[in-house]
């Protein structure tokens, strides 16, 4: 799979979590963790400017993972790619979030040493700034 697929497959993953308030399963927090490393390497211009390959992504997210926000609306892929990605998660699932990762890394899940949860999301909010600039220039 190519980075740029990875990326937006992980970044509208991420941007549904945030959308839904809850958390999947455990583990999820290794999407986090992938976006924050993806952000850091010498693919992430090409990954996110990709305009295509996020298309494709949203498309077929679209018709084989239909999901509802939180307020049980159906979720517009669209916007995560054109300006308006969220990939950093408030209260609650901030919360849910936090507990996930300290697990993985407790279970040594990561391959290293894995960044403090703050400093993850700081890169996780760099990364969607990055993003969202991109999309609309």
């Amino acid at each position: 799979m190519s980075v740029a697929r990875t990326f937006w497959e992980k970044a509208t993953a991420a941007h549904v979590y945030c959308a839904q308030g809850r958390i999947r399963s455990e583990r999820y927090a290794r999407h986090w963790h992938d976006l924050a490393a993806l952000g850091r390497s010498k693919y992430f211009n090409d990954a996110i400017t990709d305009r295509a390959v996020a298309s494709a992504v949203i498309q077929h997210k679209s018709f084989f993972f239909i999901e509802k926000d939180i307020g049980g609306d159906v979720i517009d892929y669209t916007p995560a790619v054109n300006g308006h990605l969220k990939l950093v998660p408030e209260g609650e699932a901030l919360e849910a979030l936090t507990a996930d990762y300290a697990n993985m890394l407790a279970d040594a899940v990561m391959i290293g040493e894995g960044l403090p949860f703050d400093k993850l999301m700081q890169a996780c909010a760099h990364v969607e700034s990055q993003v969202n600039e991109a999309a609309t220039t």
